[in-house]
């Protein structure tokens, strides 16, 4: 009975898994351009990525993306900057997944060499659960990234 009991309390206060949601509405929208387009945003939350086979790890909160950029081709960087050590995940608009945790520093960072057109779907993670709710900087931008 007890070996029960502790095994539901662990249960209980693991964090869940958080699929991403690529279609529910995003918080912000960015388009990228030659200057940068960048967002105050809030990084992490309770659930854990867990995007299958990515190597993506990280807090995100109730798997809504943060933001969509939107991107009419060629090189595209969107990144993040932040005192606390933060995680990006990135769906590009063919579905594919990117993502970072220490790109610069502890700052990630996506790079798309020839970006395709479209909207590319962000989140924006934390490495630890504790530190969900962290002041961040999203920035995207045609070209490279400008830490």
């Amino acid at each position: 009975m007890r070996l029960l009991l502790a095994l539901t309390i662990v249960v209980l206060a693991a964090p869940s898994q958080a699929q991403p949601r690529r279609q529910a509405p995003a918080e912000f929208t960015l388009s990228a351009g030659a200057a940068p387009a960048s967002v105050a945003i809030q990084a992490g939350g309770p659930d854990r990525n867990a995007v299958p086979g990515s190597g993506c790890s990280g807090f995100i909160r109730n798997a809504a993306p943060v933001a969509t950029v939107s991107h009419s081709g060629g090189m595209l960087s969107i990144y993040v900057t932040s005192d606390t050590d933060t995680t990006l995940l990135v769906a590009d608009p063919s579905g594919r997944w990117q993502c970072s945790d220490d790109a610069s520093g502890s700052n990630p960072g996506v790079t798309f060499a020839a970006g395709e057109s479209g909207a590319y779907t962000v989140w924006v993670g934390t490495f630890s659960a504790e530190a969900a709710g962290a002041a961040a900087r999203l920035t995207a931008v045609q070209g490279q990234p400008r830490w």
